[in-house]
């Protein structure tokens, strides 16, 4: 990420952080230098979602907060950078815009491009020009691990979410990796209810999520719902609901 970062020190670089990470990634930003943050739901009807909203600052090739996040300290899912030869208004209005996108049966949800392990994986899924749309004005979008650059950006007016359509052909590509749905469907069950989540120690929901998505492929498309109506089945039978 670092080396990405210092290849294109001329663009505008910003830390884009995932508050649903189990490490306190916004206390770990402040306590290395961070600030200017802002939550991006902030004017959405999700603006008092405080607890889970993903937050962005500007930040330079420089900040000590880099240098955390690339060490082992750091949480893989803890956020990425992007960069962009436009100023933090236009990047943070398109991140907005992508708060929920349309998937292909004609359901919309919410995207968690802030973690990197889906986020990054879309975008590179991408062909160009679905990219390009995906990223809008920013040129690179990078983790500790990864990352993802669009040849063509561009300013796009500010949108209304959700506007962006999933490419079919993305959603096949993230079937092929089992990793990225079981955090998917991790992160959905905590985002429906953190009470549900925090019923089971999370390497026992990801073996759950694992033998899920073995045992039912019929349910492509909607593993989320029947994944929730799984615990939820589940959690009554305990006599926990």
């Amino acid at each position: 990420m670092l080396s990405v970062i210092k290849e294109h020190a001329d663009l505008n670089w910003f830390v884009v952080l995932n508050t649903t990470s189990d490490e306190p990634i916004l206390k770990t930003f402040y306590e290395h230098g961070g600030e200017d943050v802002q939550g991006l739901w902030l004017g959405t009807p999700y603006s008092d979602w405080r607890e889970v909203m993903p937050r962005i600052a500007p930040i330079t090739p420089e900040h000590p907060f880099l240098a955390w996040a690339n060490s082992e300290d750091a949480a893989k899912d803890w956020g990425m950078v992007v960069g962009s030869e436009l100023e933090f208004s236009a990047v943070r209005n398109h991140l907005q815009s992508l708060t929920q996108v349309w998937m292909p049966n004609v359901e919309h949800v919410f995207f968690r491009f802030y973690d990197p392990r889906f986020g990054i994986k879309t975008a590179d899924l991408c062909d160009d020009v679905e990219r390009a749309k995906l990223m809008g004005p920013m040129t690179i979008w990078a983790s500790t691990t990864s990352s993802v650059v669009n040849p063509t950006p561009k300013d796009i007016n500010k949108k209304e979410f959700p506007w962006w359509n999933v490419p079919e052909s993305v959603i096949a590509g993230l079937a092929e990796d089992p990793s990225v749905l079981i955090t998917n469907l991790l992160n959905g069950l905590n985002d429906y209810s953190q009470a549900l989540f925090e019923e089971y120690l999370e390497p026992v929901l990801h073996k759950k999520a694992e033998r899920f998505l073995k045992r039912n492929p019929q349910f492509e498309g909607q593993y989320l719902k029947h994944f929730i109506e799984l615990i939820e089945t589940e959690q009554r039978r305990l006599g926990n609901l």
